[in-house]
């Protein structure tokens, strides 16, 4: 009796075709565009406030590629769906797992990212969320280095684990000053309808170069302001018949 072959995840997919087409245009590049390609196509349906510069950058990127790579490109987003998709309610940093597998960390300055239970573990250490008070609208979380963003997903995984809805009452606010790891953290969080805004900037100097809103963050901040508006209105009633 023949061994069954054991199918290959859609994670192993993903690796393998980025391996196949960076042999000839190097792995580096490929996964950079693959990150770019993938966060501007989720940002021009998610994010109404940068959709035109959004825009055209993604046909700016596109007209540069054959339709070969372009095809390439195409079934990476595929497998990278399909990828979270089995994760999603157990959420881990797939895409700081792939960069590891390609081991590209001499490419990228040596970068290296949290593994996901260190991530998980100090989530737990610090009880999130306990201490969020029922009565706030909503709170924010800051991630000043954010990486391929596995802090927010240990978070999120604590959140999950204690019942606690992350995506109304909670809104994220990620930073890092290289764009691939703001690319990284912003796809992840879109596809695990994560609501974060991912800024692109220096946390030191405070210089800030682009904002990457997720349609769950714009969501928890639109609620949040109506909230405050029919709040507001209320007490200008209550004052004006005093």
């Amino acid at each position: 009796m023949a061994n069954k072959v054991k199918e290959k995840s859609p994670e192993e997919r993903l690796v393998e075709e980025i391996q196949k087409l960076g042999r000839t245009n190097g792995m580096n590049t490929v996964f950079t565009n693959f990150l770019e390609l993938t966060a501007l196509a989720l940002a021009i349906q998610m994010d109404p406030v940068n959709r035109a510069e959004r825009q055209e950058s993604y046909e700016k990127l596109e007209k540069s590629m054959d339709r070969e790579a372009l095809s390439a490109y195409g079934r990476m987003t595929f497998y990278l769906f399909l990828t979270i998709r089995e994760n999603r309610s157990d959420p881990k940093d797939i895409l700081g797992e792939v960069y590891t597998r390609l081991n590209l960390s001499n490419e990228w300055n040596g970068q290296f990212f949290t593994p996901d239970p260190i991530s998980r573990m100090m989530a737990e250490i610090l009880q999130v969320p306990s201490g969020i008070s029922k009565g706030e609208e909503y709170v924010a979380i800051n991630e000043p280095a954010c990486g391929s963003g596995t802090m927010i997903y240990g978070a999120v995984w604590a959140m999950q684990k204690n019942e606690f809805d992350y995506q109304r009452r909670t809104l994220f606010v990620a930073q890092d000053i290289d764009i691939r790891c703001v690319w990284m953290t912003y796809i992840q969080c879109c596809l695990y309808r994560i609501p974060v805004v991912v800024i692109h900037g220096n946390t030191l100097t405070q210089e800030e170069w682009s904002y990457w809103y997720s349609h769950d963050a714009l969501q928890v901040l639109a609620a949040n302001a109506c909230s405050s508006q029919v709040d507001g209105s209320t007490n200008h009633k209550q004052k004006t018949a005093q």
